[in-house]
């Protein structure tokens, strides 16, 4: 389990917790309950469904396989009559004897029509035409009434040239879109003559066969095919797929002799497969199995109704309980307020019971210590601060000694003047006793103003003509308050290093002091190069400034800190800028008149 899950968890209140523990206690043993009826009444469903489709399906395939046996014996017993059994022995050689061709013809077609007459595959319209071919140019047929014989007959001619070139013998063909009729032809030859040969072609209606199965396809998406060992459909209720090649997924069950489930188009069937007799064909049938299960899906829906509706009952009777049991959360959390507001004389009431009455004398035992642990983690919470302040201190001094340093260590080299050796030297001393000593944390205003001119003048020597600054103080009395050392002298130290010093011509700095109620304003403005980055998010302004090589602002960021962490959040540094056009930066803290604080 993440944290994120254990720390909602634990947000939870604990009346709700009680509420849902409740509520799972009921829900989910009805739940498990409701699974496992389902599981079992699913299984004796589907096993129930396995025999009832065996059966089903066997006494279907037992229909198709005497039609089909009918309509051979048909074919036989046609053979069997008195003009072909002449045909197949005598002369058949007939040439160009026109008369004798249609005696002959008349002959077959008189034996043909009485072999149908008492032929029960006819009268049940289990055949619907039947033909017997000489040779293309020559034939007998025998139609139930058609309203298209041309079709019929074109039909039948097309069915004589695809197997007239056959061995001897049955052969079944498939209809198609076209022709949805399934012709049965049977090819015999002359005794004497074998290039001579009778092609008999009986047609069975594909409609007509696929009423025999048409008590499978009752259930909303079940399937039927009659498919051959290639896979051709020779039925089935999609008549546009007749004739074409099964799907892979449905030819797969032609071996599936057993009802099992199988997926069919990502959707479970129970399915199985018959052969039907000698024809070569095989019959697949398929029920979803969802179709099965639906009365059991209606008996769930009802179940599931009935558990929410014990769920809400058990929900409103832990909410009560909860209610009742809780009252001690109740009166902890209210306590835990008043606490949080600073109220530490808070007390829980006392309880009957053994338990909960502990609860109630551990708080108010907290509630006495508490202004003790506030004191010791308060001071300990100055000592930090302190220490953070003294961190940030040493490391913007650093800054300020090396630009000083380097100033007059350049003059002093190009002059070769002892006495600006020794103000290096002097300078020196100086700046160790005075920042690098254990220093006060604040200085009066005056102090401060001391660091700038000194810094300023520093500058000016540098540079000469090129610097130029004021100082305005518009109360006296401000320079006896006080302020962190050190918090004016690096924002001015900014306006000479990132503003005037790039300045081609005359830099500017003005420095304007002044009060406005209880707030003490420095103002420190120049004529530079301004901001690239004027900071208004400061943690973005920092993480830039410390990509940055060279000079990098960090007077800046640091005296931010430093203020802050003094004074809170309301004081601070704020900068006005345009890039290339100068540059004004606010300090503003309160009007500090308190005692000097070593740090």
């Amino acid at each position: 389990m993440s944290n994120e899950n254990i720390s909602f968890i634990s947000r939870i209140p604990v009346r709700n917790k009680i509420v849902i523990i409740i509520f799972l206690l009921i829900l989910l043993p009805m739940t498990f309950a409701g699974c496992y009826f389902y599981w079992s009444i699913s299984g004796i469903l589907t096993r129930n469904a396995n025999d009832n489709l065996s059966l089903l399906i066997g006494q279907t395939n037992d229909n198709i396989e005497k039609s089909f046996q009918v309509t051979d014996n048909t074919s036989l017993h046609f053979l069997a009559n008195k003009t072909v059994r002449a045909w197949s022995i005598e002369d058949v050689s007939l040439g160009d004897d026109y008369y004798k061709i249609f005696i002959n013809k008349l002959e077959m077609e008189e034996d043909l029509k009485y072999s149908l007459m008492f032929n029960n595959a006819w009268n049940i319209s289990l055949l619907s035409t039947a033909y017997v071919f000489f040779d293309a140019d020559n034939y007998v047929s025998v139609i139930k009434s058609q309203p298209n014989i041309e079709q019929i007959n074109k039909n039948n001619l097309a069915i004589y040239h695809s197997v007239h070139d056959m061995e001897r013998g049955k052969e079944i063909v498939p209809p198609s879109d076209e022709d949805r009729t399934i012709y049965f032809t049977r090819i015999v030859s002359n005794i004497n003559l074998p290039q001579h040969r009778l092609v008999l072609i009986f047609g069975t209606k594909e409609s007509d066969l696929a009423e025999k199965y048409a008590e499978l396809l009752a259930f909303p998406g079940a399937i039927a095919y009659i498919i051959d060992n290639q896979g051709t459909v020779y039925s089935t209720a999609d008549k546009q797929a007749l004739g074409s090649i099964v799907s892979p997924a449905v030819y797969a069950l032609k071996d599936h002799h057993e009802v099992g489930e199988v997926k069919i188009n990502q959707e479970s069937y129970l399915a199985v497969s018959r052969s039907i007799g000698t024809t070569g064909l095989t019959f697949v049938a398929g029920i979803p199995k969802k179709q099965i299960l639906s009365t059991l899906s209606e008996s769930m829906r009802r179940y599931i109704w009935i558990i929410a509706l014990i769920a809400f009952v058990s929900l409103a009777a832990g909410v009560l309980l909860s209610l009742r049991f809780t009252r001690v959360v109740r009166d902890l959390l209210r306590s835990f307020r008043k606490v949080k507001k600073g109220d530490y004389n808070a007390r829980m009431p006392a309880y009957k019971d053994v338990e909960l009455n502990q609860v109630s004398s551990t708080f108010n035992n907290m509630t006495e210590e508490i202004n003790y642990l506030i004191k010791e983690v308060y001071e300990k919470h100055l000592l930090v601060k302190e220490s953070e302040i003294k961190f940030l201190q040493a490391q913007m001094n650093p800054h300020f000694l090396f630009n000083t340093l380097i100033t007059i260590g350049y003059k002093a080299k190009l002059s070769k003047d002892e006495t600006v050796y020794k103000m290096v030297t002097s300078l020196t001393e100086l700046l160790q006793a005075s920042i690098y000593s254990n220093s006060m944390a604040k200085v009066p205003i005056r102090q401060e103003l001391d660091f700038i001119n000194f810094y300023l003048y520093l500058q000016k020597e540098r540079f000469e003509d090129k610097i130029e600054y004021t100082i305005q103080i518009e109360d006296e009395a401000i320079l006896d308050l006080l302020l962190p050392k050190l918090s004016v002298e690096p924002l001015v130290e900014n306006a000479v290093v990132h503003g005037v010093e790039k300045k081609l011509g005359k830099g500017i700095i003005h420095i304007r002091i002044y009060r406005s109620n209880d707030s003490i304003y420095f103002e420190i403005t120049d004529n530079g190069s301004g901001f690239e980055y004027v900071p208004r998010n400061w943690n973005e302004f920092e993480s830039r400034a410390r990509r940055k090589q060279g000079h990098n602002n960090i007077g800046l960021i640091n005296t931010q800190k430093r203020v802050k962490l003094i004074y809170g959040e309301p004081y601070g540094i704020d900068v006005e800028s345009e890039f290339g056009a100068g540059a004004k930066v606010t300090l503003h803290i309160p009007a500090d008149q308190g005692e000097l604080s070593h740090v």
